[in-house]
């Protein structure tokens, strides 16, 4: 598989599955995330600020240099029906200042905490923003980028990552508890609200993976019969938006037994397997690669593959048993 002329660079082994991080940069199915290990000093508003500021200068610096579809050059609002509130977003597939999300967060808690997640937020935009562009322009044409078979990728993304910020945004108030946050008491709770984002990224990429592959196909498919495949309607359809949630649901779909299959691969497991089974591997797991007991450097990046596995499980057993998982 793969095409020259007026298309680029992708080529697909045929006899292996490919992630789209092997068309970018070679890292694994998700985007590794730069934990915010700091001294309980330097956790104030002041760092916070710069800190929001220098992501977002990065994502105006990175955006800026991109051929985007004049569609989405101007950003987008979002309304979120579960928090009541429309926030603003300058650049696709998610990166806003988040001035409503902070003053909605300011009604529950104390301005330090507010500013903590928005920084959590900003994180997580940033580091799917740069994975976003550099598998766009390492996978597609110029003239590519800015044909309509594209656009869908703009919008599943887009629509997968406001569904992660507002995921990011429910789990931190579950956290705080809506209460504020006090650095030289919880400093380990601070971390984890500030890294929310570690999780999320990889449930993106993985979204991401499968909307590339389809995509790649969509356009082998327009060249060698010169019409779109089933995966893409024509921008003239009068179904477009109805079309594009079965698309994305089905997409979700695909990617969320993916990722079950891909769990419980993992710890050596079928889904004939009891919920005592996966305790019994994680645990053996956990404390062989946990960085308290494991000074090795891969050993925490093996410590967040087995904590995000171990939530796909729980998602599973929980959707899909009687069982009501308790904490391992």
């Amino acid at each position: 598989m793969g095409w020259k002329k007026d298309y680029k660079k992708f080529q697909k082994d045929k006899s292996s599955k490919k992630t789209i991080f092997d068309y970018s940069d070679g890292s694994e199915s998700y985007i590794l995330w730069e934990r915010s290990i700091k001294n309980v000093t330097f956790w104030n508003i002041e760092n916070l600020t710069k800190m929001i500021d220098e992501f977002n200068d990065s994502i105006e610096g990175l955006t800026n240099l991109q051929e985007i579809p004049e569609k989405f050059m101007n950003g987008f609002s979002w309304f979120s029906r579960k928090y009541d509130f429309e926030e603003s977003y300058f650049a696709y597939p998610c990166a806003s200042d988040f001035k409503n999300t902070y003053n909605f967060l300011l009604i529950k808690l104390d301005e330090f905490t507010s500013i903590l997640i928005i920084a959590a937020l900003t994180k997580f935009c940033y580091y799917t923003t740069e994975k976003f562009w550099k598998v766009i322009n390492y996978t597609f044409s110029s003239k590519q980028k800015q044909e309509t078979t594209m656009f869908r990728v703009y919008e599943v993304m887009n629509r997968t990552a406001l569904e992660m910020i507002e995921n990011m945004l429910t789990h931190a108030l579950i956290l705080c508890d809506e209460s504020k946050v006090i650095p030289y008491k919880q400093h380990l709770l601070l971390e984890e609200i500030i890294d929310l984002g570690d999780k999320f990224t990889y449930h993106w990429s993985k979204m991401f993976d499968q909307v590339i592959d389809l995509t790649v196909e969509s356009i082998q498919f327009a060249q060698n019969y010169g019409y779109g495949s089933a995966y893409y309607s024509s921008s003239n359809d009068t179904n477009q938006t109805e079309n594009f949630e079965d698309f994305y649901e089905k997409t979700k779909t695909i990617v969320y037994n993916d990722n079950v299959n891909e769990a419980f691969s993992y710890f050596d497991l079928t889904k004939f397997s009891t919920l005592e089974n996966f305790k019994k591997v994680y645990r053996k797991k956990a404390k062989q690669f946990h960085p308290d007991v494991n000074p090795d450097p891969q050993a925490a990046i093996e410590m967040k593959k087995i904590n995000v596995y171990k939530s796909i499980i729980e998602q599973y057993f929980n959707k899909y048993d009687d069982y009501v998982f308790k904490k391992v």
